[in-house]
């Protein structure tokens, strides 16, 4: 049964001058689960809505694959960091590579649904894969790989001279 939280997310910082700021004020958390919490398998999701809009297109009138990208980045890591929270790991990191394949255009009036389910979290690298739907339709499915350089590791142990 998955567990549901409701989370506010601050993005009072973001102002409007900034790359992508009217954009990423329109994307929605709307769902939150972390799936078998104290099994090893653990994996946490999360879905993200938002209305394409025409600042969100390319020259051809379809998302722009910078777009999706900028959407997908933020959103895909949210599975970790929600997954991370619930069993007591630091599920946050930096980008270590993006992998997005697009798959079928979308276009101003649809509702975008993203979906992100974190993959791995032991260690330093983290992975998510990551989910754009138009209704049934998928748009751009990626890969998300981070690394938290400042994980927690076990001092070696010291030698004696």
């Amino acid at each position: 049964m998955p567990t549901r939280n409701h989370v506010k997310v601050d993005v009072s910082h973001i102002r409007g001058n900034s790359y992508g700021a009217d954009i990423g004020h329109r994307v929605k958390l709307v769902e939150v689960n972390v799936l078998g919490r104290d099994k090893p398998a653990a994996y946490g999701e999360t879905v993200f809505e938002v209305d394409m809009e025409k600042d969100m297109c390319n020259i051809f009138g379809t998302l722009h694959g910078a777009c999706a990208a900028y959407i997908i980045d933020p959103c895909s890591v949210s599975s970790l960091i929600v997954l991370g929270n619930a069993i007591g790991v630091d599920g946050t990191g930096v980008s270590q590579s993006m992998n997005l394949i697009w798959h079928q255009p979308a276009r101003p009036g649809t509702k975008l649904r993203i979906v992100s389910t974190s993959m791995f979290i032991h260690g330093r690298v983290r992975s998510a894969r990551c989910e754009m739907w138009n209704g049934d339709q998928l748009c751009v499915s990626a890969v998300h790989c981070t690394v938290n350089p400042w994980a927690h590791k076990k001092q070696a142990a010291k030698g004696k001279l």
